[in-house]
């Protein structure tokens, strides 16, 4: 670390790769997220992957994570083609550590039914665990989910409720996601339901102590 920390990475890569051989999980998820940004190392999804699984495969939830998006999406590199029910189960073992990210994409493959039967229901379960972590995109899919009545009662003040959470909880080099999907629901919210979105904001906050 205090290598990388001083601008050293591939001094850093060459000790993470040591510690990886010898069977360090966290380290083998630091030499994956290196390949994979090219941060140090060769950039290359296809040399991260073994990384990413090993560590995966020792327990690490970030690393589960990253292994469930090469089944999700497929890649080429790493010689992986899409597959569901992989993904969904990498995703499934990283939400029961209590990743946000994971819990989020699970509610999306429930929602849409891939990788299994589709349950909307599952899928909102699934999407409010990610949200009480104020995980933004959890919150932008729920503002479009209750403004536009997506398998549920039409709900414009917890849709704007939700657009304000990530209005404040984004990152604001991120922030250009939060705009367009505020622009795009504009038209389901008036003003007093944005006016009564913003109070619901100001209660989740302080309900959930963030």
């Amino acid at each position: 670390i205090k290598k990388r920390d001083r601008g050293d990475a591939a001094g850093a890569a060459a000790e993470w790769k040591r510690d990886a051989e010898a069977g360090h999980a966290m380290a083998a998820f630091l030499v994956g997220h290196m390949h994979k940004s090219g941060n140090g190392l060769p950039q290359s999804t296809g040399l991260a992957f073994p990384y990413f699984m090993q560590a995966a495969v020792a327990g690490n939830p970030a690393a589960q994570v990253q292994v469930a998006h090469y089944y999700y999406a497929g890649d080429e590199n790493a010689d992986i083609e899409q597959d569901y029910r992989q993904a969904i189960g990498w995703f499934e073992k990283a939400a029961l550590q209590l990743s946000a990210e994971a819990q989020y994409y699970l509610g999306i493959m429930h929602r849409t039914g891939q990788g299994v039967t589709r349950d909307r229901t599952e899928g909102l379960r699934w999407l409010y665990l990610a949200e009480v972590k104020a995980y933004v995109p959890a919150f932008l899919l729920l503002a479009e989910i209750n403004a536009r009545g997506d398998g549920v009662v039409e709900d414009p003040i917890k849709a704007a409720m939700y657009l304000d959470l990530a209005r404040r909880y984004v990152d604001p080099s991120q922030a250009e996601p939060v705009n367009q999907k505020m622009d795009e629901l504009a038209k389901y919210i008036d003003a007093d339901e944005r006016a009564e979105g913003l109070l619901q904001a100001d209660m989740w906050v302080r309900a959930h102590n963030q």
